[in-house]
């Protein structure tokens, strides 16, 4: 192998890393403008993430704990390191059925994820206000 293509090889890499490290950081800033503006009482901001072997999917839920609700959804879709987070208006309204409200495989598990994520720190009792009012009635 000639030094040209080590090189090459090399670049190839560098620059990869540099636009997953740009990825990473939208990540962050998606997360910390989410924080800042939903940053109040009895609202949870969760996450949740799918890969596959081409496309994956990184979902951020905000959930009004009091009345069981997704207000907020911004979502990460597919499968180059140009992806960006984009607001979801569709995965908002109940928690029950966020699931099915998602457009594509990945994009289900990621929220199916988040749920997870958003039961375990709401001790399990997260639900929408109406599927409390069915089991009481």
């Amino acid at each position: 192998m000639s030094w040209q293509a080590i090189v090459t090889l090399l670049g190839v890499f560098v620059v990869a890393g540099i636009l997953s490290y740009r990825q990473h950081l939208g990540y962050q800033r998606a997360v910390n403008e989410l924080a800042t503006d939903e940053n109040r009482s009895g609202v949870l901001l969760v996450s949740g993430r799918s890969k596959g072997r081409l496309r994956g999917a990184i979902v951020l839920l905000v959930i009004d704990r009091r009345r069981g609700e997704v207000i907020r959804a911004s979502a990460m879709e597919g499968s180059s390191v140009f992806a960006s987070f984009k607001e979801r208006e569709d995965l908002t309204g109940p928690v029950e059925g966020a699931e099915e409200r998602a457009g594509s495989k990945a994009l289900a598990k990621a929220v199916g994820d988040a749920m997870r994520m958003a039961s375990r720190l709401n001790a399990g009792t997260l639900r929408s206000a109406k599927a409390g009012e069915r089991q009481q009635a």
